[in-house]
């Protein structure tokens, strides 16, 4: 340990407070720029687990020391400035680029919600975020994080920042993966309108969304950040289309109380890009199904032929995330290909499965 802790030559001192201090640090060895945190308060077991995520939204962790009680994270150094910087530099953000960066954010959170058990972060604020000079968005600072434990009513140590903090972070419940989804409704206000959303909040393009973050009560929140995720890919695509709409003069205009994220996601695979030669192929694919109903000899074979259509159907919207279902279904859900693969397997099995039995009614 003392010879690992030698290795890295301490430059700067960036941060000290009474729970930790964090240094710039150089590698003697590779010459390259690391972060060194002394930590005083902490839980070993979160880093380790932090440091077996590969995920380019969270600093690489390199090292993970203890010494005198005290717990040091050697970590990868980002180049680039917080949102808590940028917004002091700007007064307010873009909507589009906060939802682009909340996009990212719920890749970061994704990596440890959906760890079991998953571990939540406590402290999401935009000091606690760093955009990288390449626009990528890291997630910092683990220091308050806990470990979910399934059936404890409250946290056993009431932390994070106030005006972020959710409701249960004071001792009205424990806190879960919901918790830091209200701090990035907190937030997603802060960054668009430059004020605390008791003082003023959102009123355009985010408002929604920051209310359902925001829910006092955890049950009426988003109850995961995949799903947050996707309506927030839905207001990207939202306000793609106005602009367009917009620019074109279009008589046809979508109003505004007119959801077009449900337009989109009601489309059928084939028509949803309006590539011509995707919709060709798909039309050809729809009509063959449709014609296969009808080649029958009698009830039977065209209670058999549904079937067959309704297992091809269903198989081919797994495959192309028809209505978003990749992300209701356990498995198919996770990032892990393996993980994935799995899941496919084992549905596409079951529907066939099913389908064959029933078939086999049919027969009798």
């Amino acid at each position: 340990m003392e010879f690992k802790l030698s290795l890295y030559e301490e430059l700067k001192s960036i941060h000290k407070s009474r729970k930790v201090e964090i240094f710039i640090v150089q590698n003697i060895q590779d010459e390259k720029i690391y972060i060194k945190k002394v930590i005083k308060e902490y839980t070993k077991e979160i880093y380790e687990i932090i440091k077996s995520i590969n995920c380019k939204n969270i600093p690489k962790i390199h090292e993970i020391l203890e010494k005198e009680d005290q717990l040091i994270i050697i970590e990868e150094f980002i180049n680039g400035n917080t949102l808590q910087q940028i917004l002091e530099k700007e007064n307010k953000l873009r909507e589009k680029e906060v939802i682009e960066y909340m996009i990212s954010l719920c890749d970061a959170l994704y990596e440890i919600h959906s760890l079991n058990p998953p571990i939540i972060h406590r402290d999401i604020k935009p000091a606690n975020i760093i955009i990288s000079n390449d626009n990528i968005l890291k997630l910092i600072d683990f220091d308050i994080s806990r470990i979910y434990k399934e059936g404890e009513s409250l946290d056993t140590t009431l932390l994070g920042t106030k005006g972020y903090a959710s409701p249960e972070q004071f001792g009205f419940d424990q806190t879960d993966c919901r918790s830091d989804i209200y701090a990035m409704g907190i937030m997603m206000n802060v960054l668009t309108t430059g004020k605390h959303i008791k003082e003023e909040l959102n009123n355009t393009l985010l408002k929604d969304i920051i209310k359902k973050c925001t829910n006092i009560s955890a049950e009426k929140r988003y109850a995961n950040v995949l799903d947050l995720k996707e309506e927030l890919k839905s207001k990207l695509y939202d306000e793609k289309y106005t602009k367009m709409d917009k620019k074109a003069g279009s008589k046809y205009h979508i109003k505004k109380d007119i959801k077009t994220k449900h337009y989109y996601s009601k489309a059928l695979p084939g028509f949803r890009t309006k590539n011509p030669i995707y919709m060709i192929g798909a039309s050809l694919w729809y009509l063959f199904l449709i014609m296969g109903l009808f080649i029958a000899k009698g009830f039977n074979d065209f209670l058999g032929n549904i079937i067959l259509v309704i297992v091809m159907l269903s198989t081919y919207f797994i495959f192309t995330n028809y209505l978003g279902i990749k992300n209701k279904l356990p498995l198919i859900k996770s990032k892990k290909v393996a993980i994935r693969l799995v899941g496919y397997f084992i549905y596409v099995t079951g529907i066939f499965l099913i389908g064959g039995g029933l078939l086999s009614l049919t027969m009798n």
